[in-house]
């Protein structure tokens, strides 16, 4: 989901040079800052001077400041990368378009005259603002009701927006949103890694824990999730799901809990961690969606059989593991439409990769996307991201790259700089179809894309038309970062 489009243009801005600043722990020039936001250089000046005196305001500046190095470059310093999410949750927290989101999902008093007074807005800049919302709201299927802006639509995706807005606002932190009925959720939680034999962190466990604690509370309010009728076959005959209703339902206060809420639990625990689960429990699932004949299965089947046939110039097997991928992605995108599945990567990043990789993908995923509408519900780049994860997995993604072979010519013993060519290999194995040779002959240099040095003499520039790099023995992190440009330089 992406909030920006709701967000005023200075909030936006601002947010996103922060976001820009605290993803690198080099300084920033001014003028790849303005070439990355679209903003005038003065702007992106006294946006920096705003960002330092909110530090202030939250009492945060002991611990976070924006820093100039020289005239045009700046850094973000911090004691430690927790005072960053705190920044974040307090300053989003406080902005008029969230306090508005926050207001109707708890069904608080959301007249645009109160919000707005509450604000120090005007009625009619609250107006635009929830009319903006609206409308992004409406690409998720939700829209606000007329008048009380209630939100409306399946609840499935209410759920789900939920979710993705406590994540996205919150960030995991301590808050007061959601703490009615906390020891109960903690327990149904820890009741569901046991059945399902998860093996998940405390991250993990947290967004679990919310899953829970959001379907109670909105179950409680009275707001039914309703199963569509091709999964009640499923779910009426599922030996697992009577397992889990039975386990489910030994906690007295959940005996209450519908059919169609025990099911949207099981399946959306499924969508979201079936990866996580033990390996007997994936094994019975796999079987009964194979039995049952599941849309999600047969849109996983559909797949594998198509990716293997775009990748036929590798040989690969399906595992376990990539199945219930596909598996728990596809049964997620049945659940709910347009939210990101996980945090990922965009495609552009991908493709400026891993180019021959991606083609090859997008090859396959177009094919599919023909034959079935269910890839309509599901974000782009979410599936790129996702089917290009559960793939690399099982092929290399730079197998069909160009070949870039780096040559290593030093002082250092025999041992040494066979030690320092296997650090490089295994470094970019995944980023580079890269080989290290050695300069024994005349031949392994002459097809060289590369040369690495440690001592630089005169006759080196003058004999070979490579690029040369002067390395140390120590190989330090410096080196690694001067050779993946050249990699890249050269694999264009």
């Amino acid at each position: 989901m992406e909030y920006n489009e709701i967000l005023d243009f200075e909030s936006s801005k601002l947010l996103k040079l922060f976001n820009l600043l605290k993803s690198t722990d080099n300084n920033s020039s001014l003028e790849k800052l303005s070439n990355e936001l679209g903003i005038n250089a003065k702007t992106i000046v006294r946006s920096i001077k705003k960002i330092n005196r909110l530090f202030k305001r939250y009492q945060l500046d002991e611990h976070l400041a924006i820093c100039r190095w020289s005239k045009d470059y700046f850094y973000l310093k911090r004691d430690n990368d927790i005072y960053v999410d705190y920044f974040l949750v307090q300053y989003i927290s406080g902005l008029p378009e969230i306090t508005f989101l926050k207001a109707i999902i708890e069904e608080e008093n959301s007249q645009a005259k109160k919000l707005a007074e509450n604000l120090l807005i005007s009625e009619s800049s609250m107006r635009r603002r929830v009319k903006k919302i609206n409308e992004w709201l409406k690409k998720f299927d939700i829209h606000l009701k007329r008048g009380t802006y209630e939100l409306v639509g399946e609840e499935e995706q209410i759920r789900a927006f939920i979710l993705h807005f406590y994540w996205f606002v919150y960030q995991g932190t301590e808050n007061k949103f959601l703490l009615l009925k906390k020891e109960r959720s903690q327990q149904l939680t820890n009741k569901l890694v046991h059945f399902f034999k998860m093996q998940i962190n405390d991250l993990q466990k947290e967004s679990l824990f919310r899953i829970i604690q959001i379907a109670i509370w909105r179950y409680q309010k009275g707001k039914k999730v309703w199963i569509k009728e091709e999964w009640k076959q499923y779910i009426e005959n599922s030996f697992i799901f009577s397992k889990f209703v039975k386990k489910i339902k030994r906690d007295e206060e959940s005996i209450n809990w519908d059919f169609e809420e025990l099911s949207y639990l099981y399946l959306i625990i499924q969508a979201h961690f079936l990866p996580y689960f033990g390996s007997s429990m994936q094994a019975y699932l796999i079987e009964e969606h194979y039995l049952k004949k599941t849309t999600c299965f047969s849109n996983t089947l559909d797949a594998t059989n198509k990716l293997k046939q775009v990748f036929w110039d590798t040989k690969f097997s399906h595992s376990k593991a990539s199945v219930v991928s596909f598996l728990g992605f596809h049964l997620y995108y049945e659940l709910v439409s347009g939210f990101i599945f996980e945090k990922n990567q965009t495609r552009s990043t991908l493709k400026e990769n891993y180019p021959d990789f991606m083609r090859k993908l997008a090859e396959g995923i177009c094919e599919l996307g023909e034959k079935s509408s269910i890839y309509q519900r599901i974000p782009k780049d979410t599936l790129y991201y996702r089917y290009f994860m559960i793939l690399s997995s099982l092929i290399s993604p730079v197998y069909g790259e160009k070949r870039i072979f780096v040559c290593l010519m030093t002082d250092l013993s025999l041992e040494k700089e066979t030690e320092l060519g296997e650090r490089i290999s295994n470094f970019f194995s995944n980023k580079f179809n890269l080989v290290v040779v050695y300069a024994r002959t005349s031949k392994s240099i002459s097809y060289a894309d590369i040369i690495l040095t440690t001592v630089i003499y005169q006759a080196l520039n003058q004999k070979y038309t490579q690029p040369v790099l002067l390395i140390e023995p120590n190989f330090s992190e410096e080196a690694i970062l001067q050779i993946e440009k050249l990699l890249k330089r050269v694999r264009k």
